[in-house]
């Protein structure tokens, strides 16, 4: 008895199944998207030649760390100190220490 349900239970699942994957495409028969416009590129082949130059493709150990490009300051250390010490003079608190 055992033996018998489990031979019917495999056919209907292999019945079912085969259904369930009917829909799938197979690897290479998918839909072919080929109704895109098609556009010609107006960067000539030299810029395009510097780009890659001037922007290598990552390698390395770090290759997942991105520069750190920063903008370089127009700011004095004596600016920032005058800032500070007027914000200061008007209530501002820098927060410092242990219970900042």
């Amino acid at each position: 008895m055992q033996t018998k349900n489990i031979t019917i239970a495999t056919v209907l699942a292999t019945a079912l199944a085969g259904n369930a994957f009917a829909f799938q495409p197979v690897s290479g028969e998918g839909p072919l998207f080929q109704s895109d416009a098609v556009t010609v590129s107006t960067v000539s082949r030299d810029a395009v030649r510097q780009e890659a130059v001037a922007n290598p493709p990552a390698s390395g150990t770090n290759n997942a760390v991105a520069a750190v490009i920063q903008a370089p300051s127009q700011v004095t250390r004596a600016a920032v100190r005058e800032d500070i010490r007027n914000a200061m003079s008007h209530g501002y608190a820098v927060k410092s220490g242990e219970m900042s």
